[in-house]
């Protein structure tokens, strides 16, 4: 068991995925290549840290606007004596009105990382796998918010 290791090789392998920081970061026609690229921005750091977080922190999005992943360690379940099921939980939250009345953005946000994940060797053991999918029933004021579950094998030693 690893679950350290997994979180951090997920985020690296997410976090640095130039089409999702751009759906992340610019409110209107994100992946027009006239804009600049996310990484190559003065704050990118800022950026990234403040978009794709390895907790469910969303207690200072109400004074803000922005788009928000966070990524965290969920479920685990037993296989066998050796491995284990492990679930990794992303909620994707979007500012209604700034983002996601014009293009559905926290859908699109899904959208792209099930592209990145679903059925790739990521982390762990054998391919992460997706099969749930649920509205986030609280969000903070002004947001909507979708929960994605991946699951992918993982050693008990």
């Amino acid at each position: 068991m690893n679950l350290r290791k997994n979180l951090i090789d997920i985020f690296t392998y997410i976090g640095n995925d130039e089409q999702l920081l751009r759906l992340l970061y610019y409110p209107s026609d994100p992946l027009n290549l006239s804009k600049q690229d996310v990484h190559n921005l003065p704050n990118f750091n800022d950026i990234r840290t403040e978009r794709i977080i390895r907790s469910p922190k969303t207690n200072d999005l109400t004074t803000k606007e922005i788009c928000r992943i966070c990524m965290y360690m969920g479920n685990r379940s037993n296989i066998n004596n050796r491995y284990a099921d492990q679930d990794i939980v992303f909620d994707v939250y979007a500012h209604i009105d700034r983002y996601d009345k014009n293009d559905a953005r926290s859908l699109w946000i899904c959208d792209r990382i099930n592209e990145l994940l679903s059925l790739e060797i990521v982390t762990g053991i054998g391919k992460m796998l997706s099969d749930r999918m649920l509205v986030i029933s609280n969000p903070p004021s002004g947001y909507i918010g979708y929960r994605l579950v991946y699951t992918f094998g993982s050693a008990k030693k």
